[in-house]
């Protein structure tokens, strides 16, 4: 068969799956909102074995993850690393946004080292893991498309059409079709205020340094150090189906190798690492002699790292998951260090969690914020409340229903009403009423318990001017408050609040 007469197999779709994926994925992340967040759950997520095994190691067997992750894992055996190069849509915008396969920078002997960093990806993974740590999910491809989706892309889109309503809007005539096409976007991608996230920076650098290695060397991110492909190239190694070479064909001309996306074409260029090839059969397609076909009991080549070089890796990553469990940093939890309703234990919370900001985009409030230095290093990116930021809608109970590893567990509103997170205190140093001698009563009028959790009481009280009068001056209710973050948010005293909630160290059910 001629590679010409190749091009009729699913294999010549590829790019078109590639798009379809990706819009998929972002169609069903714009929809992810309050309140539909349940209905339109991250598929994405739900389908990534990686997640799905850590949170099995942590204890939390999520069905739809658990058939998933199977589903993947036996995929390779047949179709080898084919998810990677047909339906992730973050592999999809790395092999776009790379350059072609022949303007690699790195020299054969960087190469042949880096072949075997999979195996040490692998191993740092499972380190963490063992030591109760998902900080290792920050790299999992689709936790990382989301999270940058989340953090940059929603909040530029936003701003693009808040600024262009406005603009738009100057014109009478346009401004029932500006009003309606608001309507129908607020929630999604117009929202009530300007979204803003702490560690954009952070997440804009990350991806740019994902794109980026891929011009030293072709898709080098999918390749040598991407957590998910190097696990499905780990079943992918004793595949049963895959690539094979007629050898009285081959002429050994070496098209094959040179566009082979994820370099998996052997020396020889009649053997393939089938934990690296994805089915794309470019190889097939320019084949002059025809001699490249996918079938079954494919010659394989395996590239694995030393003894040595494997004892030392282990024992590097070994050390690193050892003292991030056991650091002081992990210990101290920052006081004002609040997890969202529905949280798991602090230990399950940095076990689980996948760091993917499904619960941030969710949040109708911009409550919800990546933590930085708050939970310690083995706490960076998992979700926290910013009363600074927002406050925990009343109405909502989203971020449980996203979250795709069970970190955060789905409450009903019922429940989440009662479910305290935290603990509110009033500065009498700062507090209007306390401070000045002033009437101000927001944080109780606003406060949405029923019964309030904030009491006004009156009092006859001396002004800083030396004048007597009466006013009512605020006190937090313990046995009432939830610690919803309304009162902190809307405080009128500047810079800081003169009512901060503070964690109280267990979550807990009122009543």
């Amino acid at each position: 068969m001629s590679g010409r007469q190749g091009r009729k197999g699913l294999h010549a779709y590829r790019r078109w799956f590639q798009a379809a994926s990706l819009l998929v994925f972002l169609t069903l992340l714009t929809l992810t909102v309050w309140p539909l967040g349940q209905v339109f759950l991250g598929a994405f997520l739900v389908a990534d074995p990686l997640i799905a095994i850590n949170s099995a190691l942590n204890g939390v067997v999520v069905g739809p993850l658990a058939l998933a992750a199977v589903a993947m894992l036996l995929a390779p055996l047949v179709a080898g690393r084919a998810f990677c190069g047909y339906l992730c849509p973050t592999g999809a915008l790395i092999e776009w946004l790379s350059p072609s396969r022949g303007h690699g920078r790195l020299t054969p002997g960087a190469r042949a080292a880096l072949r075997k960093a999979p195996a040490f990806v692998l191993i740092a993974a499972a380190a963490l893991a063992l030591f109760a740590s998902g900080v290792f999910l920050l790299l999992d491809p689709l936790a990382m498309l989301t999270r940058s989706a989340t953090l940059l892309l929603y909040p530029l889109v936003e701003r693009v059409l808040r600024v262009t309503g406005d603009i738009v809007y100057l014109a009478p005539p346009a401004r029932i079709p500006v009003d309606y096409l608001n309507n129908l976007a607020a929630g999604r991608l117009v929202f009530v205020r300007p979204l803003a996230y702490d560690l954009q920076l952070f997440v804009l650098g990350m991806a740019a340094a994902v794109l980026g290695v891929s011009w030293l060397e072709p898709r080098m991110w999918c390749r040598y150090l991407c957590p998910l492909g190097a696990l499905l190239g780990l079943p992918g190694r004793a595949a049963v189906h895959g690539r094979i070479v007629d050898q009285d064909g081959c002429i050994s001309c070496g098209k094959c190798d040179a566009v082979c996306p994820l370099d998996a074409v052997s020396a020889d260029f009649h053997a393939t690492d089938t934990s690296r090839c994805q089915l794309c059969l470019e190889c097939a397609d320019v084949c002059p002699t025809g001699a490249i076909s996918r079938g079954p009991r494919p010659r394989r080549v395996d590239y694995l790292p030393g003894r040595r070089a494997t004892i030392a890796g282990a024992g590097l990553a070994l050390a690193t998951g050892f003292f991030a469990f056991t650091s002081l940093a992990r210990a101290e939890r920052d006081p004002r260090l609040i997890r969202p309703p529905g949280s798991r234990p602090e230990d399950s919370m940095l076990a689980l969690c996948s760091r993917c900001g499904q619960c941030m985009k969710v949040c109708p409030t911009n409550v919800i914020q990546p933590a930085v230095t708050q939970a310690g290093l083995g706490g960076f990116f998992t979700p926290r409340m910013d009363y600074q930021a927002g406050q925990c809608e009343w109405s909502c109970n989203e971020c449980g229903k996203v979250c795709p590893t069970g970190a955060i567990e789905p409450l009903s509103l019922a429940v989440k009403r009662k479910t305290v997170i935290g603990r509110a205190y009033i500065d009498q140093n700062r507090c209007i009423p306390w401070a000045d001698g002033l009437t101000c009563l927001v944080c109780q009028e606003l406060c949405p318990v029923a019964p309030k959790a904030i009491a006004i009481d009156e009092a006859e009280v001396t002004t800083p001017k030396g004048t007597r009068v009466r006013l009512g001056r605020a006190r937090v209710s313990a046995e009432r408050g939830i610690g919803c973050g309304v009162c902190d948010h809307v405080c009128p005293v500047p810079h800081e609040s003169a009512i901060a909630v503070y964690a109280t160290g267990v979550e807990r059910r009122l009543g």
